[in-house]
């Protein structure tokens, strides 16, 4: 059963966050990353929730920790702590 990952975060411009994060499509493809949606908030269109599936916790864990990750939201111009919840389908 696939593992959902929540990923909210602020970021300085939304044009310029998307420019990145379409950039690491191929990482996320070749990470196992299938995004199943991205949000901005009706309050504050700098405010981005992005919604994705991977194989397994571990996985998830593995791919957010990561050096790659940590560089592409660095350079996508995200300026808060992401507020992340990693999630396992129950029924």
């Amino acid at each position: 059963m696939a593992t959902t990952i929540i990923n909210s975060h602020k970021v300085e411009n939304f044009s310029k966050w998307l420019q990145g994060f379409e950039a690491g499509k191929a990482m996320r493809e070749e990470a196992g990353i299938k995004v199943q949606g991205v949000y901005q908030s009706v309050d504050d269109q700098n405010y981005v929730t992005v919604i994705s599936e991977v194989p397994n916790a571990d996985m998830a864990r593995a791919i957010l920790s990561g050096p790659a990750m940590k560089e592409a939201m660095k350079n996508s111009g995200i300026i808060d702590q992401p507020e992340t919840k990693i999630l396992q389908q129950t029924f």
